[in-house]
C-alpha cells in the first residue's frame, strides 16, 4: 500500500494514497469488529471514511487513530434503526465528502437461542438492527447515488444466511433476509451505475463471537481455531468495492458448499445436528470436566429416548383408535 507525505503551508497532515484515494465511504457498525477494521482498511487506501454507530466515544477514538495515521475520518453518532438518524448521517457525510461513493452495511447483533426458546423481543431486536438498519441506510443512500450516476452498496451478511443452524435460527433469519434484499436490489439497480455486493463471512474473530451471550446458548467461547481473522472480511469488502463483485465468501467458496448441501437437506440436517451436539459436549468438557460432560450427554440421550418412546406410544394409540372406529 503506497503512501506519500504531503507538506502544505497550513501544516495539513499526511494523507493516505491508495486505490480508493479520495473516495467517500460510509460504514455502519464502525465502532468495533468488522466495521472498525473495514474503516481502517479503506482509510489506509486513501478513502475519506464516515464512521457510523451509536457509541460516539468509540467512533471518535477510531477517527483519531485514522487521522493520526494520515487518513481522513469523521465520527457520526447514529442509530441505524431510526430512519431520521440515518438520513441526517447520510446528509452530513455527503456534505463532508461532496458525494458518497461506497456504503458498507456492517451493523449487526447476534442473540443466540434455539428456535423453540427464542424470545420474540430478541428476534425483533435483531431484525431492527440487522435488517431494518441496513434497509434504512440503503434507502437513504440510493437517491444520492442515482444523482451521481454511480455508487457501491456492500451488505455484510453471513454464511448463516445461506444455511440455518442451531442455535442461530433467529440470527440466520435476519441474514437470510439481507441476502434476499441484496439480490433483489441488485436486479432493481441493474444498469444504473450502482453496484450491489454481498459479503458472506463465516465465524470471525470479533466481539460478537466472544460475547457472554454465547454462554447462554451453551456454546461458550468459540475455539480460536474455528475463527477467521477479521482482516479476511476487510479484504473481501475491499475486493467487492474495487471489482464490483456480486458476492464474496469468507473463506472463498464456502457459500457454494452450502448451496450444494442444500440439495440434500435431510443428510445435511443430520450431520449438522450431530455436530452441534458434539460442539456443546466439547464445551462442557472444557468448562466442567469429563464427568460433568458425560452426565450431561447421558441426560440428553435419556431425554431423547423418552421422547421417542412417547411418540411410539402415541402412534400405537392412534392406530388402535383408527381400528376401533
Amino acid at each position: 500500500m503506497a503512501r506519500t507525505t504531503t507538506n502544505s503551508s497550513n501544516g495539513s497532515a499526511e494523507k493516505a494514497r491508495g486505490y480508493f484515494r479520495d473516495k467517500g465511504v460510509l460504514i455502519t457498525g464502525a465502532s468495533s469488529g468488522i466495521g472498525e477494521d473495514v474503516a481502517l482498511g479503506f482509510a489506509r487506501q486513501g478513502a475519506k471514511v464516515a464512521l457510523l454507530a451509536r457509541r460516539k466515544d468509540k467512533l471518535e477514538d477510531l477517527a483519531s487513530r485514522i487521522n493520526l495515521e494520515g487518513g481522513r475520518a469523521v465520527a457520526i453518532a447514529c442509530d441505524v434503526t431510526k430512519r431520521s438518524d440515518v438520513d441526517a448521517a447520510i446528509d452530513q457525510a455527503a456534505r463532508w465528502f461532496n458525494r458518497i461513493d461506497i456504503v458498507v452495511n456492517s451493523a449487526g447483533i447476534l442473540i443466540p437461542a434455539e428456535v423453540e426458546k427464542i424470545k420474540s423481543e430478541d428476534l425483533e431486536h435483531m431484525m431492527k438492527v440487522n435488517v431494518y438498519g441496513a434497509l434504512n441506510t440503503i434507502q437513504a443512500a440510493i437517491p444520492l447515488m442515482r444523482k451521481q450516476g454511480a455508487g457501491s452498496i456492500i451488505n455484510i451478511a453471513s454464511l448463516a444466511g445461506r444455511r440455518g443452524m442451531s442455535p442461530l435460527g433467529g440470527y440466520s433469519a435476519t441474514k437470510f433476509a439481507i441476502v434476499g434484499l441484496t439480490e433483489a436490489l441488485r436486479m432493481e439497480l441493474f444498469g444504473t451505475g450502482i453496484r450491489v455486493s454481498l459479503v458472506m463471512p463465516g465465524v470471525i474473530d470479533t466481539p460478537m463471537t466472544t460475547d457472554a451471550n454465547l454462554e447462554a446458548a451453551e456454546l461458550g467461547s468459540v475455539p480460536d481455531f474455528f475463527k477467521m481473522p477479521v482482516r479476511w472480511v476487510t479484504w473481501a469488502v475491499l475486493a467487492a468495492a474495487a471489482f464490483g463483485l456480486a458476492e464474496v465468501d469468507v473463506p472463498p467458496g464456502a457459500a457454494v458448499g452450502e448451496k450444494i448441501a442444500s440439495l440434500f437437506p435431510g443428510m445435511t440436517d443430520a450431520f449438522l445436528s450431530v455436530g452441534a451436539k458434539m460442539f456443546k459436549a466439547a464445551n462442557r468438557f472444557v468448562s466442567n470436566g469429563p464427568k460433568a460432560a458425560t452426565e450431561a450427554i447421558r441426560s440428553e440421550l435419556k431425554k431423547e429416548r423418552e421422547e421417542l418412546h412417547k411418540k411410539a406410544e402415541e402412534g400405537q394409540r392412534k392406530h388402535h383408535d383408527q381400528k376401533s372406529a
